[in-house]
């Protein structure tokens, strides 16, 4: 019985989870939206488990330059885009430390992360897939048992 009311538990765990998910990426894809009919968009993200995840949005103009900026953050589904003031009229290429006083580290990482997008594309290059923060907690056991140093040997033919 105690099984049968876990697994009921668990089903409905991420029944809820998956509900939440699906509302927060509508949220995402409408303020998207929104600036991506003003221009092109460059996206900033630090995601985390503990932590604030943090999500950031440029609406770049033909000059490269930031006209509007929103950022999301928080621990849970619940989190919602807000404005971010301070970068408007600057040069997404040319951002500089100074630039990122008064916002906190978590911000300033994705505000970086959005850059270095910016950057990649410019150059012709494919953005890196950033592992979720659970695919670094699986990664990091999969190294804890696999034996370094042995190597995979196929078949020869």
């Amino acid at each position: 019985m105690f099984f049968i009311m876990l697994i009921i538990i668990l089903a409905v765990g991420f029944i809820v989870q998956y509900l939440f998910g699906f509302v927060q990426i509508k949220h995402f894809t409408k303020h998207y939206t929104e600036l991506r009919e003003k221009g092109r968009v460059a996206i900033g993200r630090r995601p985390a488990i503990i932590r604030s995840g943090t999500l950031v949005l440029f609406q770049l103009n033909n000059k490269n330059e930031i006209e509007e900026a929103r950022y999301m953050q928080g621990v849970t589904v619940f989190s919602r885009f807000k404005q971010l003031k301070g970068l408007e009229g600057k040069k997404m290429n040319k951002l500089k430390e100074e630039d990122f006083t008064g916002y906190n580290k978590l911000l300033t990482r994705a505000i970086i992360d959005a850059q270095h997008t910016f950057n990649v594309v410019q150059a012709g290059g494919e953005i890196e897939r950033i592992p979720s923060p659970m695919m670094k907690a699986v990664n990091k056991v999969n190294k804890m048992f696999t034996k370094k140093g042995v190597k995979k040997h196929g078949l020869h033919s």
